[in-house]
């Protein structure tokens, strides 16, 4: 018995015979050239829906010079980055914001500055986004003078138009809610203090605590790697080294926030009765971790939404703003007290 193979993908020349026109004609329709007359451009689009032909992407490439790919290089200590809840979100409203332009998204996930910088230089993409702040001075540099438009999203770099949160925020609003929750030993996990992300976000918890009168002790800051078990690691570390456990924890985000309360939970301590805990992000899991988890939350497709918008602006030769920063609020839930009840 022969083989059913499917039918032939229609071609240039199948939707020119079809929209009685020449096939220079489709192409100039195809790139909408201004001197088709609309009537030949709808008979040329007719012709190709009703045969399902789709142009080229790489062809059109070469003729215009554009490919019609934005580059999305997410720079992460973490692998596979797509398994990070937080990249997932960000993604997720690059995503929407592409589609609707008709864009394809080329998705990178690097750990070198030199993969960045060849992914600049290859002429796969129009555009590139760069998530994340794990990306070295010197990279950025390059970046900037780089004639391709470059976004960057959680970070921010003078010369690169940059979409982030309010770091210093969350910090504050994480030392409020602790305070008023009753708190007086304070403490901060994070997976590591190299990202200057965390690093912001410690800034703001220790100036909001110095401005209440309030201390965090340096032997209370414990960073415990780059894995899943980092919140655990530096937990525990603090745990080991204090006299008495602190009693109000905020972690650089969710996931180490989340590891903490294990250590936490080890030690036979009660949350939030004996040790209030309090993350960032407000990532999915972050509801329905046992107990719930207090947050800062802020919006995270819309960190990729602006990025995306912003790198579609500039691809049209339109000018963006230098720097967007999004505000932070806080969620609270069941691992931390809101203040108004006994402590």
């Amino acid at each position: 018995m022969a083989a059913v193979g499917r039918p032939p993908r229609a071609t240039i020349r199948d939707v020119a015979e079809r929209a009685r026109v020449g096939i220079a004609t489709v192409s100039r329709a195809l790139n909408d050239d201004p001197g088709v007359a609309p009537a030949t451009r709808a008979r040329v689009l007719d012709a190709c829906e009703a045969l399902g032909f789709r142009r080229s992407s790489l062809a059109r490439g070469l003729k215009l010079g554009a490919t019609d790919n934005i580059g999305v290089a997410i720079m992460s200590r973490h692998a596979p980055v797509i398994l990070n809840p937080f990249y997932a979100e960000v993604i997720g409203g690059i995503e929407e914001v592409l589609e609707g332009a008709d864009k394809h998204l080329l998705l990178s996930s690097l750990k070198r500055g030199g993969d960045l910088l060849a992914l600049v230089n290859e002429g796969r993409v129009d555009g590139l986004l760069v998530v994340g702040c794990g990306v070295a001075h010197e990279i950025l540099e390059q970046l900037r003078s780089a004639a391709l438009p470059v976004v960057l999203i959680d970070n921010a770099f003078e010369g690169l138009p940059s979409v982030v949160v309010d770091h210093q925020a969350a910090g504050r609003q994480a030392a409020g809610h602790l305070l008023a929750g009753g708190g007086t030993r304070f403490a901060f996990v994070a997976e590591n203090l190299d990202n200057p992300n965390f690093r912001a976000r410690l800034d703001g918890f220790r100036t909001a605590l110095r401005e209440a009168g309030a201390h965090l002790d340096d032997g209370a800051v414990a960073a415990g790697g780059d894995s899943w078990d980092g919140g655990f690691v530096a937990m525990q570390r603090i745990l080991g080294q204090l006299g008495t456990p602190p009693d109000a924890v905020f972690a650089a985000n969710d996931p180490a926030a989340m590891s903490a309360a294990k250590a936490v939970l080890a030690r036979g301590l009660r949350i939030p009765e004996d040790v209030a805990l309090v993350g960032v992000d407000d990532i999915h899991l972050a509801a329905h971790h046992a107990p719930p988890l207090s947050t800062v939350r802020f919006d995270k497709r819309g960190l990729g939404r602006s990025g995306a918008g912003y790198l579609l602006e500039r691809l049209a030769g339109r000018d963006v703003p230098a720097l967007t920063v999004l505000p932070t609020e806080l969620v609270v839930r069941a691992s931390s007290r809101s203040g108004d009840g006994p402590r």
